[in-house]
């Protein structure tokens, strides 16, 4: 059985500074899920971040929503990405 990813494209402002970041995230629902994001300013790759959520409980939009924060999180922090 293949498990289905999911592709999310959106653009983040950083709350410190005002830099604008798009990022292409990609995650498999069930209950481990597996994410990683690549994070891009002005078109240029900037960096990659991701993780595993074990124990999850979450589908559809609120397990996207919860995805979304984690990838925001992680450009907030600038964890694994460049300047």
């Amino acid at each position: 059985m293949t498990t289905q990813k999911i592709t999310i494209k959106d653009i983040y402002t950083r709350k410190i500074g005002g830099e604008r970041y798009e990022y292409e995230a990609e995650y498999s629902p069930g209950e481990s899920v597996t994410w990683n994001a690549r994070v891009y300013r002005n078109g240029v790759l900037k960096g990659s971040t991701g993780g595993i959520e074990t124990d999850n409980h979450l589908e559809g939009e609120e397990l996207r929503e919860s995805i979304v924060t984690l990838v925001e999180v992680a450009i907030e922090g600038m964890q694994g990405i460049g300047e």
